[in-house]
């Protein structure tokens, strides 16, 4: 009976539980909104870094959305990005079909001295 009661315990457990396979948190901002990285995905070419980043957000946008996913672009030796393109979602995790997608300005970001874009890209770089 113990071992079906375990059983039963943690098959629920397991299989209720969201997937977030492939998403590495990364850092967390004042707001409480958090940031992972896929770094399964990372690919390089042609001197730059190109990954996937997920926005986790702790409250809903003015929109409703709960989560954006971003494929950005990353020149390491002068440590910038730029967005190619973003979606945002109004479930958590990036889950659910996208509620709008877009395609930045091609512009690039350099990241502020001891913020989060600057741990991710970082993190990215480093990876």
């Amino acid at each position: 009976m113990k071992k079906f009661i375990f059983t039963l315990l943690f098959s629920t457990l397991v299989f209720s539980s969201p997937s977030y396979a492939g998403w590495t948190e990364v850092t967390e901002n004042v707001s409480g909104d958090t940031f992972y990285v896929d770094f399964d995905r990372i690919r390089k070419h042609d001197g730059y870094v190109y990954y996937w980043e997920l926005s986790d957000l702790l409250k809903p946008t003015k929109y409703g959305d709960l989560s954006n996913k971003a494929y950005t672009q990353v020149d390491c030796k002068l440590f910038r990005s730029k967005y190619l393109s973003m979606s945002s979602y109004k479930q958590p995790m990036g889950n659910g079909t996208p509620s709008s997608t877009f395609e930045p300005p091609a512009e690039w970001d350099y990241p502020l001295p001891s913020s989060g874009g600057e741990f991710i890209l970082k993190s990215v770089c480093n990876h």
